[in-house]
């Protein structure tokens, strides 16, 4: 009994994932108001509530064009201080460029209770099935092969996040700036008032 329990257990290395998200839902760059740049997601799960900003996030990537082609796979986070949210937002700007709309990632770092990412840690691999499901359950869902009928086995501690829309971030910068603008206005108008009240 004890054995199965162990087996069941599950792997170790991933954490958290996000499917097919779109670069435009993406916050790029911040600023005072929103903040730095930020790849929200909400769980799947719908008893998990709360965003979590995945951007500092360490672990495997990959790029899709439109049409979900597959057009390039990386990495971010193991030999040095790169996160996924750099690593993509880089590619937003080399000569992958204007090539991927849409974006897989993989995640080490567990979510806390705070709905933010763990420090990083030592990962244990787990037994060599437990390794082997999850290499195949990153190669399923990056490149979602069509012989393959069942989808991948990451175990069932792993959780999908979906995308949440930060691209009206830039909508709210822009309201507000517009809000500032009319309050000098205003301002402008409340002095040039108040002195032709005294003239008369």
């Amino acid at each position: 009994m004890a054995r199965n329990k162990k087996r069941d257990s599950g792997q170790q290395i991933i954490a958290n994932m996000g499917l097919f998200w779109e670069k435009e839902k993406v916050r790029w760059k911040g600023n005072r108001s929103v903040g730095k740049g930020s790849l929200s997601g909400k769980c799947a799960r719908e008893k998990k509530a709360g965003e979590v900003d995945f951007w500092g996030q360490t672990g495997i990537y990959a790029l899709y064009d439109a049409d979900y082609h597959l057009v390039y796979v990386g990495q971010a986070g193991f030999g040095d201080k790169s996160y996924i949210g750099a690593r993509l937002k880089h590619h937003c700007n080399d000569e992958l460029a204007g090539r991927w709309d849409l974006f897989s990632w993989f995640g080490l770092r567990k979510v806390t209770g705070r709905n933010t990412l763990g420090q990083k840690t030592k990962r244990k691999a787990g037994t060599l099935t437990n390794i082997g499901n999850v290499l195949e359950a990153i190669l399923i869902a990056v490149s979602e092969p069509p012989m393959n009928g069942q989808g991948g086995r990451f175990g069932k501690k792993v959780e999908r996040y979906l995308q949440a829309d930060k691209s009206s971030d830039k909508d709210i910068e822009i309201n507000k700036k517009r809000h500032e603008k009319i309050m000098k206005e205003i301002s402008k108008l409340s002095v040039k008032i108040t002195k032709l009240l005294k003239k008369r």
